[in-house]
């Protein structure tokens, strides 16, 4: 998988975990409200509020709740750790290859024959 298509899934997975924290959020908000409900009350007489939800399940939805920004959060650093890494990673293949390719040039240098050189008083007699 490339580099851009996985930056394309996590972007999904964490719009993903984003939308569940608002669904969870929303949920724990309406339903810890009390209700009115006009289905128990007869015409002419009060309703009769439903009552919020009991502490137990008020207690698991806020766990849920946050688990899932745990969840976002822990992603969120996960992906940008991972993101410097590949940059530093990249940054030291580009670096690698450089020095790769002077001692490439270098070692060419080395093995190429050299120019004879004669001195000066040996060529001028001939």
């Amino acid at each position: 998988m490339t580099t851009i298509q996985w930056r394309k899934w996590q972007r999904l997975f964490l719009l993903l975990l984003g939308v569940l924290g608002l669904i969870l959020g929303g949920v724990l908000l309406r339903l810890s409200q009390p209700r009115f409900t006009g289905s128990i009350a007869q015409p002419g007489e009060t309703p009769v509020p439903v009552q919020p939800l009991p502490a137990a399940e008020r207690i698991a939805l806020i766990i849920s709740v946050a688990s899932t920004v745990i969840s976002a959060l822990g992603f969120v650093s996960t992906t940008a750790l991972a993101w410097r890494k590949e940059a530093r990673e990249s940054r030291n293949a580009v670096l690698e290859a450089e020095r790769r390719q002077l001692e490439l040039e270098k070692m060419r240098q080395e093995l190429q024959p050299k120019p004879e050189t004669r001195p000066e008083s040996e060529s001028s007699q001939q």
